[in-house]
């Protein structure tokens, strides 16, 4: 059984968060972004985007996008981009499904989870592989409410930056665990930068403060999507 399938088995039910521990950031030659990427780019893909490192932005343009992955589905992806003097947002639901004979055999109690508890529009899926993985890559656009500061998070994920670099390919190399945590991507022409931080999981519910800020942000995003939260208001 590989890594993946073990993985899929606890993304179904465990809610996460995680520790206050302060995050390192990887540098955009680290092997270890082979495994950070490997479903990251399917999930782009799915809805018909190009992997950022490979996306070509018109001058002026800067595209940012916030990934945050972990124990629990969905996986979040922040996209943001900056034209002149406008600056867009969006939040992306996404997950795997994996199957063992056919794409038309994977698990769909996934997608009835996220549904039950999003607001997101249609799913869009497509059919990945990696190595001896099988799976289906599920994406949807999540509704969210209100008007979210698209700047704050610009500037929350400027400020734990690495430096940027031209996109470096790294070795044929797979960490355990390098999925996991918050994964930011930039690109401002040519430019691209990748900082990922390994953030120690926690089972249990989130928890504001305990982990970084941008986590917090993420979090409290999605909750506006959330069907639970749009019922309170009511």
């Amino acid at each position: 059984m590989s890594r993946f399938t073990i993985a899929a088995s606890l993304l179904l039910v465990i809610p996460s968060s995680f520790s206050g521990q302060q995050p390192r950031a990887s540098a955009v030659n680290d092997p270890s972004l082979v495994a950070i990427f490997e479903t990251k780019d399917a999930a782009a893909l799915t809805v018909g985007l190009s992997p950022l490192s490979k996306a070509r932005l018109a001058k002026g343009e800067r595209e940012v996008r916030i990934w945050y992955s972990s124990f629990g589905n969905p996986q979040f992806l922040v996209i943001i981009r900056q034209s002149g003097g406008l600056t867009t947002g969006r939040l992306m639901l996404w997950w795997d499904q994996y199957y063992e004979n056919s794409p038309a055999s994977a698990d769909t109690r996934v997608d009835n989870f996220v549904r039950a508890g999003y607001d997101c529009g249609p799913i869009s899926k497509r059919d990945s592989h990696f190595g001896e993985d099988r799976w289906i890559s599920s994406v949807c656009e999540a509704r969210i409410k209100g008007r979210p500061d698209w700047k704050a998070f610009l500037s929350e994920a400027e400020s734990h930056a690495l430096p940027q670099a031209s996109a470096a390919t790294p070795a044929d190399e797979h960490i355990e665990g390098e999925n996991w945590g918050i994964t930011v991507e930039r690109k401002s022409g040519a430019n691209y930068g990748v900082s990922h931080y390994h953030i120690e999981l926690m089972i249990g519910a989130p928890e504001p403060g305990r982990g970084p800020k941008l986590q917090d942000m993420v979090n409290a995003l999605a909750a506006t999507a959330r069907r639970d939260a749009a019922l309170a208001k009511n």
